[in-house]
C-alpha cells in the first residue's frame, strides 16, 4: 500500500507562549513544531507533509538554514538538532546542548556557520555557537529574565538581537558576540524580534501591543512605533523594500 498524501497536524499552541514558523529560502515550504515532531509542509500542496520525529521531548522551535539544506530544531530539554532536509531519512548532522533548559527560539547566521539560541536556561538565557562543531562563539548576557526571541542580521557586519521577559530588547556585536546594549521602549514582555531581509532595520513586538522599528546597521535608534490592541506573537517583513519596511503582525 502506498501513501498518496500525508495530512499533518496544525501547530500546537500553549497559553501565554508564541510559536515559531519559518519558511524555506525559496519560499516553497514552511516548518513548524507539534509535540515531539517537526512538520514540513508545502505551500502549494499542503496535503503533502514530511514529519521529523527524532526529538525525545517537545520541540519548541525550528528554523531553516539560509542554504535550505538543513533544519535546526530545539526542544524543552535545551538540545539543538541539526538535520538534513534533502534526503527522506533526514540524516542527523549534529546535536548540541547549548543551554540547560527550554529553548524558545533560535536563528542561523547568513553564512550558515553560526547559530544563536535563547530560552530559560539555569545558568544562562542564551548562547552562540558554531553549527559544525558546537564551539562557543559568544554569550547572550545583559538581560535578567528568560529570553523569548532572537535573530541574526542577514548581512555583514553580523549582529544579534534578542527580546526578553524583562521588557527589553538587546543587541550584540561580533564574532565573538558580546553584549552592546538594550532598548527599553516596551512596557511589557518582548515576545518577538526580527531583522528585515536586507538587514537595515529590525523590529521588536511585545505584550504591550507595540512594535518598535530600529536602525539595524551601525546605530541602534528607534525610528517609529506601531500600536495594536492585542499581544503581538509573530513578526515578519513583507518584501525586500528598503525605504519603508512593511512588517506583518500576528
Amino acid at each position: 500500500m502506498n501513501n498518496r498524501f500525508t495530512l499533518s497536524v496544525l501547530p500546537r499552541t500553549q497559553r501565554g507562549s508564541g510559536l515559531t514558523l519559518d519558511a524555506h529560502p525559496d519560499g516553497s515550504r514552511f516548518v513548524y513544531c507539534h509535540g515531539h515532531s517537526v512538520v514540513i509542509r508545502e505551500f502549494d500542496a499542503p496535503q503533502c507533509a514530511d514529519v521529523y520525529t527524532q526529538h525525545a521531548t517537545d520541540v519548541t522551535a525550528a528554523r531553516y538554514s539560509p542554504s535550505g539544506f538543513y533544519v535546526a530544531s530545539a526542544d524543552k530539554s535545551g538540545k539543538v538538532r541539526i538535520w538534513d532536509t534533502v534526503n527522506a531519512e533526514h540524516i542527523l548532522k549534529n546535536e548540541f546542548q547549548p543551554i540547560s533548559g527550554p529553548i524558545k527560539d533560535l536563528a542561523w547566521s547568513p553564512d550558515s556557520q553560526r547559530m544563536v539560541c535563547v530560552g530559560d536556561g539555569r545558568e544562562k538565557f542564551g548562547h552562540v555557537f558554531l553549527a559544525d562543531t558546537g564551539t562557543s562563539n559568544g554569550d547572550i548576557t545583559g538581560q535578567s529574565r528568560p529570553v523569548n526571541s532572537c535573530d541574526f542580521r542577514p548581512a555583514r557586519p553580523f549582529r544579534i538581537i534578542t527580546g526578553s521577559e524583562d521588557n527589553t530588547a538587546a543587541f550584540y556585536e561580533g564574532p565573538p558576540f558580546k553584549f552592546k546594549g538594550t532598548r527599553t521602549e516596551h512596557s511589557r514582555y518582548v515576545q518577538v524580534v526580527r531583522y528585515a531581509p536586507h538587514g537595515k532595520v529590525w523590529a521588536s513586538g511585545g505584550f504591550d501591543g507595540k512594535v518598535f522599528v530600529y536602525d539595524g546597521t551601525v546605530r541602534v535608534d528607534g525610528i517609529g512605533d506601531a500600536c495594536s490592541r492585542n499581544v503581538l506573537w509573530l513578526l515578519c517583513q513583507q518584501g525586500h523594500g528598503e525605504r519603508s519596511p512593511n512588517f506583518c503582525l500576528h
